[in-house]
């Protein structure tokens, strides 16, 4: 007999134990859990497992940003990876679960891979992933690679073929939302970003950049944070916008005009960018880039961060599989 259920609290526990992981990762993941449903981020009835003649064979649930009532995200999901019944227990998991959740999910439901396996998930068995998901018209939207700062931080050189001239910075209460809209969709034009692309040519220019401020805005930030960069004659160089995830401080979204490259720019700000964070309180800083975003890859490296990881996005309409 096969069970798909939301959980109930006495069920926890079983929950956070599947599958056999070391003592030192659940306790890692059971923080992250108990961190999720604190901030809003994920509930208990938004948690499920799979059951096979009454024990634990799956297990998954839904995040979100806090404050949404939408799920967007599947997380901690496993299942017997090895096994051959696998591909059909992982379909028939997430449809039920996708209909157990019906009117609690996104337009589009996304889930991330990360490679190697890392906290807060500790992802195994890659391949039997992507083709559980696949096999359930998932698609890979972006790969990245990840990077990650930890204080403190050794001071690093301006490459010295760069400008060094004044940057003023100006924040978004002092600029209004309107000029950061324009400043993303010019610097969104020529962008090494796979999914801004295709959100740009689906979307249009102008709304791609309205939809990428707002769902930054959903993270948490500090108005002030928010900057544009103008060089001494006022010249828009470009922005600044770090948040901060319900797990870690992030870059956020970064970028230098396409008439300002080449000249150093882009350490200047990522350098502020991780300023700011600093005299925030943040001592622990990641950031994704698209794997084909050479430029911004190796700024990170200059600016002293260092890549962890690298992971996939996969993402699928939810109605797909109600």
């Amino acid at each position: 007999m096969i069970t798909v259920r939301r959980i109930h609290p006495e069920d926890l526990p079983a929950f956070l134990a599947f599958p056999d992981h070391p003592a030192s990762v659940l306790d890692d993941i059971a923080l992250y859990l108990d961190k999720m449903f604190t901030q809003g981020a994920m509930r208990q009835d938004w948690c499920f497992i799979l059951e096979v003649q009454g024990k634990i064979a799956g297990r998954l649930a839904f995040w979100t940003l806090p404050g949404s009532k939408q799920a967007t995200d599947l997380v901690l999901w496993e299942l017997p990876w090895k096994e051959t019944e696998c591909p059909s227990l992982g379909a028939h998991f997430l449809r039920e679960v996708f209909t157990l959740m019906a009117g609690n999910l996104s337009e589009k439901i996304g889930y991330i891979l990360d490679s190697p396996s890392s906290s807060p998930q500790w992802q195994t068995d890659h391949q039997e992933r992507r083709n559980v998901l696949e096999a359930l018209g998932f698609r890979i939207s972006r790969e990245t690679n990840r990077f990650e700062w930890h204080a403190p931080i050794e001071a690093t050189a301006i490459p010295s073929e760069g400008t060094h001239d004044l940057i003023v910075y100006s924040s978004l209460p002092e600029v209004g939302e309107a000029a950061f809209v324009d400043a993303i969709m010019r610097v969104s034009q020529f962008t090494h970003d796979q999914q801004i692309t295709e959100e740009r040519l689906e979307k249009g220019p102008l709304a791609q950049a309205q939809e990428m401020f707002q769902d930054l805005q959903q993270m948490k930030y500090e108005p002030e944070w928010w900057q544009l960069a103008y060089t001494e004659k006022n010249e828009l160089i470009g922005f600044l916008m770090p948040t901060v995830s319900p797990t870690f401080a992030t870059i956020g979204y970064i970028g230098v005009l396409p008439e300002q490259r080449g000249h150093g720019y882009i350490d200047r700000l990522l350098k502020q960018t991780t300023d700011v964070l600093v005299q925030a309180g943040e001592t622990y800083i990641r950031a994704d880039t698209d794997v084909k975003n050479t430029p911004m890859a190796k700024a990170f490296l200059r600016a002293g961060y260092h890549q962890f990881a690298s992971r996939q996005e996969f993402s699928l309409d939810s109605g797909l599989l109600l």
